[in-house]
C-alpha cells in the first residue's frame, strides 16, 4: 500500500475512497510465485452518512473490500483511503459486524457490549456501562442486559452484535451479511431496525449481502459487484429516503429497482461466463 498518500485534493476529501484497488494473495500450493487476485480495478466512494450495499455472487472479492477497508487486509495496488489518509490496518474509528455474532458465552449482554471498550481503556467502566445500556435500550434489549448470550434468539444476538460494535462510536460501520443467519421474518425487522439506528446514530455504513431486495430497501447506493477478479460493474442509485418503512417492498418501483441490481447482476454473471468460455475455447 502506498503509504503516507493522499487523494489528490480535487474537491472535498470523501469519507472513505478506493480507486482503482488491487488484492491478491498466494494462490494455494503455488509457494512464492503464484497470487490469485480478489479484486481488481475496484473504484468506490462514500461520503459521510452514505448507506452503501455491495452485491454480488459468491467469492466475487466483495467481502476481501470490506476486509481491506477493515484493515484486516493489505492492498496490492491502487489507493484505500479513510478520511483522505490510508488505512493502515485496523482502528477504532472502523468497526466490523460480522454474519455470526461471537458473543462471549461467558459474559452478559451488557458485558458483551462493553468488551470493546475495555479493551481500548477510552473510558471509565460506570461510563462504558452507562454507553452499553443506553446502546441496548436503542436496540430494544435494555430488559436483556444481564441475561446471557445462550438465552437470546438469533435476532436478539445481531441486536447485541450490532450494539456492540457502535459502543466505540465507529466513523464507519462494516457490516457483513450481519443478518443471514437468522429466518426470515426477523431478518426484515432487522433491516428496519438498523436504518433506524443508522438514522438516529448518523451512522455511515458499508453493507455486504448476496440478497438484492435487502440491498434495495437498506441501501442509498448498490455497487454490484462481478465475478472474481471483482470490481464494481455498476452502481444503482435508490431514490427513496431513509429510513423505509417495509410497505415499500410491495410498491412496483421497488421491484423495478430490484430487478435492475438482478440484471445488473446477471448480466455481470453471463458476460465473465462467456469470456471464460472463449479463453478456453
Amino acid at each position: 500500500m502506498n503509504a503516507g498518500k493522499q487523494v489528490p485534493a480535487s474537491g472535498p476529501v470523501a469519507h472513505l475512497a478506493a480507486q482503482d484497488v488491487l488484492i491478491q494473495y498466494p494462490a494455494p500450493g503455488s509457494g512464492r510465485t503464484g497470487v490469485t487476485t480478489a479484486v481488481e480495478s475496484c473504484n468506490l466512494t462514500l461520503d459521510r452518512g452514505d448507506f452503501v450495499c455491495l452485491v454480488g455472487p459468491s467469492g466475487c472479492g466483495k467481502t476481501t473490500l470490506l476486509n481491506a477497508v477493515a484493515g484486516f487486509v493489505p492492498i496490492a495496488g491502487g489507493l484505500l483511503q479513510f478520511g483522505g489518509r490510508d488505512i493502515p490496518g485496523p482502528g477504532p474509528d472502523r468497526a466490523m459486524v460480522f454474519q455470526q455474532p461471537n458473543l462471549l458465552p461467558w459474559r452478559t449482554v451488557l458485558a458483551n457490549v462493553t468488551y470493546g471498550l475495555e479493551l481500548s481503556k477510552v473510558m471509565k467502566k460506570a461510563e462504558a456501562r452507562d454507553r452499553a445500556g443506553e446502546l441496548l435500550e436503542l436496540v430494544g434489549l435494555k430488559d436483556a442486559a444481564h441475561q446471557y448470550p445462550a438465552q437470546l434468539s438469533g435476532g436478539m444476538q445481531a441486536r447485541v452484535n450490532l450494539a456492540r460494535a457502535l459502543a466505540v462510536e465507529p466513523a464507519l460501520l462494516l457490516l457483513d451479511e450481519p443478518f443471514a443467519a437468522i429466518d426470515a421474518q426477523t431478518r426484515e425487522v432487522m433491516q428496519a431496525e438498523l436504518l433506524r439506528i443508522c438514522a438516529a446514530k448518523d451512522v455511515t455504513a458499508l453493507f455486504v449481502t448476496h440478497d438484492i431486495t435487502e440491498a434495495a430497501f437498506l441501501a442509498d447506493r448498490v455497487a454490484v459487484f462481478g465475478p472474481r477478479p471483482g470490481r464494481i460493474v455498476k452502481e444503482v442509485t435508490v431514490p427513496w429516503p431513509r429510513p423505509r418503512d417495509h410497505s415499500i417492498r410491495r410498491t412496483p418501483e421497488f421491484l423495478t429497482l430490484a430487478e435492475e441490481i438482478g440484471e445488473s447482476l446477471y448480466g455481470a454473471i453471463a458476460e465473465a461466463r462467456a469470456h471464460a468460455a472463449q479463453e478456453g475455447a
